[in-house]
């Protein structure tokens, strides 16, 4: 009888340690299950937080790149409180809200009007360099055909007519472009200035067929000794 008890003590501890066992492993089981949902939650977080941060920070920089752009125009054009200001000091002090606002948000718009700062500073270069960065950069055919005509403006500034000819030629070349018109008759004066009568001619007489009409239609008729 004693032997037997003995067995059924020594079954009953296995037990007992299988039990112990298994409430351990449960245990390890679930602290890991808890620290894997503790670190999904983290990530979660960390995303959700990236995320919110990201739209904060794009929404604070399209309103600070909006509040430099209203003081660039202000400045630009000279407002009541502006025009005490020489236009160079106006044309720098504008130039510095166009670029910062373009920093802040990169837009077609803020580089012409930083080229046209350039353009009635005086300097040429700079006009023309920044919008060609306009046309390699951006594609809406508004925006770049004034861009062309600006830089065509530039070069005739610069006395350079091969190059003005080409930017004009552009706009010309590019389809239901709202400066065709202008572009064919600026073209038309180059070439009279070149002592291109003929080609000239040519340029007036395209803009007479193509774009009966445009209020530019006078002036070519009398550019070409018509009524």
């Amino acid at each position: 009888m004693p032997k037997i008890i003995k067995r059924r003590a020594e079954k009953k501890s296995r037990k007992e340690e299988d039990i112990r066992d298994t409430v351990v492993d449960i245990r390890e089981r679930l602290k890991q299950r808890q620290r894997t949902l503790i670190y999904i939650a983290i990530v979660f977080v960390a995303v959700t937080l990236s995320v919110s941060g990201l739209f904060i920070y794009k929404k604070a920089s399209a309103n600070k790149a909006l509040e430099l752009e209203l003081e660039g125009y202000r400045l630009f054009y000279g407002d009541y409180q502006a025009q005490a200001a020489l236009p160079a000091d106006r044309y720098k002090k504008a130039l510095e809200k166009f670029k910062e606002s373009y920093k802040a948000k990169k837009r077609p718009n803020m580089l012409l009007y930083i080229a046209n700062c350039h353009y009635e500073s005086g300097d040429y270069d700079e006009t023309i360099k920044t919008l060609r960065e306009l046309t390699s950069r951006f594609s809406d055919s508004k925006v770049t055909s004034i861009a062309y005509y600006k830089m065509a403006m530039a070069y005739v500034k610069k006395g350079d007519m091969d190059n003005a000819l080409a930017a004009l030629k552009q706009i010309i070349s590019v389809k239901d472009s709202a400066l065709q018109d202008m572009a064919l008759l600026e073209a038309g004066k180059i070439l009279e200035l070149s002592g291109k009568a003929e080609d000239a001619k040519n340029k007036y007489k395209e803009l007479i067929n193509k774009f009966p009409k445009s209020a530019l239609i006078n002036e070519a008729k009398a550019r070409m000794g018509e009524k």
